[in-house]
C-alpha cells in the first residue's frame, strides 16, 4: 500500500493535486487561473463605511466588492483612543488568561480563523466597553487578512488578527493570548515536550505560536526552522506595508503546489511525483527550506502518457462531477447542493444480497457512510449537510452508522460537527469551508433552466402562449395581430391548437399571425410586433390624458350656473334667428328683382301702344331724339334699382337684434310687393 502525492501542472490554466493510496483517491485539491483563492492573503485596506447597526465596517481592500470586518475582529491597536487606555485594556486581558490555556488549531487551517473563533469569552470582555462608531473612523488604514472568500452576493470576511501558517506551526503576529498546542495531540508526553519547545523559541510578548498536528512527532530543530521561516516572512510583510499605499496586496498565500505539500504531506507518503518543469522547480525549492531530508522523495514525471492517466485517477476524478456516487453492494447516494444546505439521499438500488430488509439497510448505510466521508473531501462540500439514511428499526444500528461516519471523518482537515440520526432517519452535520466547492469552481448556471435543472413542458408553454395571445388580442385595436413565438411552441400551436386560435379570432374579430422565431429562448416571453406596441402606446396615452383631465381641480359650486346655461342657450337662439333673418332678406331682394322685371315689360308694352297710336305724329321726329329717349329710360331704371338696394341695406343694419323664430308659410303682402303705378 504505497501512498503518493501526484501533482499535475502540465497546463498553466489548471493545477491538480491528488493524494492516492494505491488506486484509491484519499484527498484532492485543485486551482484554476480564472478563480484564484484569496484566502490567507494580506491587504493594506481602507475603511469605506462604518455600520453601527451591524457593529461592523466595510473595507476597501482592492476588490470589486468591499470586505466585511466585524468589530470583534479589530485589534485594539487600531482604536482611536488614548494610548494609556489601550495599554490598560491589554494588561487586564493578559492577566485574565491562564498559563495552561490551550488554543485549538482548527484542524490544519488555523492560519485563517484560529485566533477569531476560540476566544469568544475574552472578546466579549474586551469589546463591551466601546462601540465601533466611537473608536473606528471612515478612511482609516488597516492591515487585514482574508478569512472567508467571496461567495455569491456576500463579500469576503476579514480580520486584523494576522496569522501565518507553516508546516509544523502557526505564527500569530498580533495576539493577546499565549501560544498553545493542537487539541488533536492528545498524548500527555507529546504535549509536555512541545510545551518546552515553545518556551525555548523566545517568542515576543505580542506574538504567539501554535503547534500543528503535523509537528507532534517533530524535533526541536525542525519546529525552530519553521518558526524562523515564518518570522522572516512577517518582517518582509512589515517592510512592504510601510512602502505601499492602500488598497494593495501585501502578502500572497502560498500557491497550490506549496500549499499541497505543506498541508497534505504526511510521514506515510513515499513519493511526490510532479508533472511540469516549473512546478517541479517550485516544489524543490520549497522542500529545501522546510524538509531538506525529504527531498529524495520528490520526482519529476517526463513520460508520454499523462500522469493521472497512468495511475487510473483521471476517470475517477470525472465521477466527482456527477451528483450520483455508486456503492459496492449496488446502492448509490445522490448529492444535491442547494442555497441553504447540501442534501444527501441514500438508496439501496440493486442491493439484494442480504437476507432481510434490516440487514440490507444496515449494509447499504454502512457503505454510504464510508463513501460520504470521501465525497465530502473530494467535492469540498461545506456548510449544513443533511443525510437521509435508509430507515432502520433497531437503534443500535443507528449508533453503529454514526460511529463509522465519525471514524471516517476523523482524518478530514476541515472542522466537522456530527449529530445523531433522528426518528425520521436524518443525520445533520456541519463542515468547515476550506475552499470553493467543485460546483462553484467548475460549473456555471444553465442558460436554459437557470440552474433549476428542469424546464417547462411543451404543452405548458403552448397554453402559456395562448393565454398571452388572448390577452394581447383584447387590448388590440387593429384588424390583424402578428406575434413572435419560439419555434417549437409556434409549430405546436399551428399544428395542434388551430381551434383555439380560431375561437380567439372569432371572439375578438381579429386576424392572428404567428411568426416562429428560432433565435428566441425556449421559455422566453412572447414578443409583440411594433404595431401592437404602437396600439398599446396609443391606448396608454388616452388613459394618461383622461387621468390628467380628471386630476384637474374642479370649479367651485355656483348658484347661478343654471342662469349661465340659459344665457348660453339664448346666445345660440340669437345666432339661429340671425341666420333666418338673413334668409328672409335674401328672399325679399329676389322678389323685388322679379317685380322690377315685370314693370319693365309693362312699360315696353305701353310704349309700343303709344308708338302705334302716334305713328303719324312721330314720323317727323328725328332718329336722334329716339335715341335720347331710350337712354333716359335706361338711366331712370338704374337709378331706381340703386335706391332700392340702399333701402334694403339700411333695413338689414337696423334688424341686427335677435328676433323670435317665425313659422314658415306664404309670403305676406307689404309695401315691397305693391306694384308701382
Amino acid at each position: 500500500m504505497t501512498k503518493r502525492i501526484l501533482i499535475d501542472a502540465e497546463y498553466l490554466e489548471e493545477t491538480r493535486v491528488v493524494v492516492t493510496n494505491e488506486n484509491d483517491i484519499e484527498d484532492f485539491d485543485h486551482e484554476t487561473t480564472t478563480k484564484k483563492q484569496n484566502r490567507g492573503n494580506l491587504y493594506l485596506a481602507k475603511i469605506a463605511r462604518v455600520e453601527p447597526s451591524l457593529q461592523a465596517a466595510f473595507v476597501d481592500y482592492g476588490n470589486e466588492r468591499h470586505g466585511f470586518l466585524a468589530f470583534s475582529e479589530i485589534h485594539p491597536d487600531y482604536f482611536q483612543i488614548p494610548i494609556a487606555d489601550k495599554e490598560n485594556i491589554i494588561n487586564e486581558e493578559v492577566s485574565n488568561i491562564d498559563e495552561n490555556d490551550i488554543l485549538d488549531e482548527n484542524i490544519e487551517e488555523s492560519e485563517s480563523n484560529n485566533n477569531s473563533i476560540k476566544k469568544t469569552k475574552t472578546k466579549i470582555k474586551f469589546y463591551h466597553r466601546y462601540k465601533i462608531q466611537e473608536v473606528i473612523k471612515k478612511g482609516q488604514i488597516v492591515l487585514v487578512q482574508v478569512t472567508k472568500e467571496e461567495r455569491g452576493n456576500k463579500g469576503a470576511a476579514l480580520t486584523t488578527f494576522v496569522s501565518l501558517a507553516g508546516r509544523y506551526c502557526v505564527l500569530m503576529t498580533n495576539t493577546i493570548r499565549k501560544g498553545g498546542i493542537s487539541r488533536r495531540i492528545t498524548h500527555s508526553n507529546d504535549r509536555k515536550k512541545l510545551r518546552s519547545i515553545i518556551e525555548s523559541l523566545n517568542v515576543p510578548n505580542n506574538m504567539a505560536v501554535i503547534i500543528r498536528t503535523a509537528g507532534s512527532k517533530r524535533s526541536k530543530v525542525e519546529i525552530k526552522r519553521d518558526y524562523n521561516f515564518l518570522n522572516k516572512t512577517w518582517e518582509k510583510i512589515k517592510k512592504n506595508t510601510l512602502k505601499s499605499v492602500s488598497p494593495s496586496l501585501i502578502h500572497e498565500e502560498n500557491n497550490i503546489i506549496k500549499r499541497g505539500i505543506r498541508d497534505l504531506f504526511t510521514p506515510e507518503i513515499e513519493e511526490i511525483i510532479v508533472q511540469g518543469n516549473e512546478a517541479f522547480k517550485a516544489a524543490k525549492t520549497y522542500m529545501k527550506t522546510l524538509m531538506p531530508s525529504k527531498i529524495k522523495i520528490l520526482k519529476e514525471y517526463n513520460e508520454k502518457t499523462p500522469l493521472l492517466q497512468k495511475y487510473n485517477i483521471d476517470t475517477k476524478l470525472e465521477k466527482i462531477h456527477s451528483p450520483i456516487a455508486t456503492l459496492k453492494s449496488g446502492g448509490y447516494i445522490v448529492i444535491n447542493q442547494t442555497e441553504a444546505l447540501v442534501a444527501v439521499d441514500v438508496n439501496s438500488g440493486k442491493a439484494t444480497k442480504e437476507r432481510n430488509i434490516e440487514e440490507t439497510a444496515l449494509q447499504t448505510n454502512k457503505e454510504a457512510a464510508e463513501e460520504l466521508a470521501i465525497q465530502l473531501r473530494l467535492r469540498d462540500l461545506s456548510g449544513l449537510i443533511v443525510v437521509d439514511f435508509i430507515d432502520m428499526l433497531l437503534s443500535k444500528n443507528n449508533r453503529f452508522i454514526e460511529n463509522i461516519l465519525k471514524q471516517k471523518l476523523h482524518s478530514d482537515r476541515a472542522k466537522i460537527q456530527v449529530g445523531n440520526i433522528s426518528n425520521f432517519g436524518l443525520l445533520e452535520m456541519s463542515r468547515q469551508r476550506l475552499r470553493p466547492s467543485i460546483y462553484e469552481a467548475e460549473f456555471i448556471t444553465c442558460n436554459h433552466c437557470s440552474g433549476h435543472g428542469r424546464i417547462r413542458s411543451l404543452e405548458s408553454l403552448t397554453l402559456k402562449a395562448l393565454h398571452k395571445i388572448e390577452k394581447e388580442a383584447t387590448n388590440y385595436n387593429d384588424k390583424s395581430l402578428s406575434i413572435k413565438i419560439p419555434e417549437e411552441t409556434a409549430l405546436h400551436i399551428l399544428n395542434n391548437k388551430r381551434k383555439e386560435l380560431s375561437n380567439i379570432e372569432e371572439k375578438r374579430n381579429i386576424i392572428i399571425n404567428i411568426l416562429p422565431d428560432p433565435e428566441m429562448k425556449y421559455e422566453e416571453i412572447i414578443y409583440e410586433n411594433e404595431n401592437t406596441n404602437d396600439s398599446k402606446a396609443s391606448i396608454n396615452n388616452k388613459k394618461d390624458n383622461a387621468n390628467k383631465n380628471s386630476s384637474k381641480t374642479k370649479r367651485p359650486y355656483n348658484k347661478g350656473k343654471y342662469k349661465r346655461h340659459n344665457a348660453k342657450n339664448n346666445e345660440n337662439n340669437e345666432s339661429i334667428n340671425q341666420n333666418e333673418s338673413k334668409n328672409t332678406n335674401n328672399e325679399s331682394i329676389n322678389n323685388k328683382n322679379e317685380d322690377i322685371i315685370k314693370k319693365e315689360k309693362n312699360t315696353k308694352i305701353d310704349i309700343k301702344k303709344n308708338s302705334n297710336n302716334k305713328k303719324s305724329s312721330n314720323k317727323s321726329l328725328s332718329s336722334s331724339e329716339k335715341k335720347a329717349k331710350k337712354s333716359s329710360t335706361k338711366e331712370k331704371k338704374s337709378d331706381s334699382l340703386k335706391k332700392e338696394d340702399k333701402v334694403t341695406e339700411e333695413k338689414v343694419k337696423k334688424n341686427t337684434k335677435a328676433a323670435k323664430p317665425k313659422k314658415k308659410g306664404p309670403i305676406k303682402k307689404g309695401w315691397w310687393n305693391k306694384l308701382e303705378t
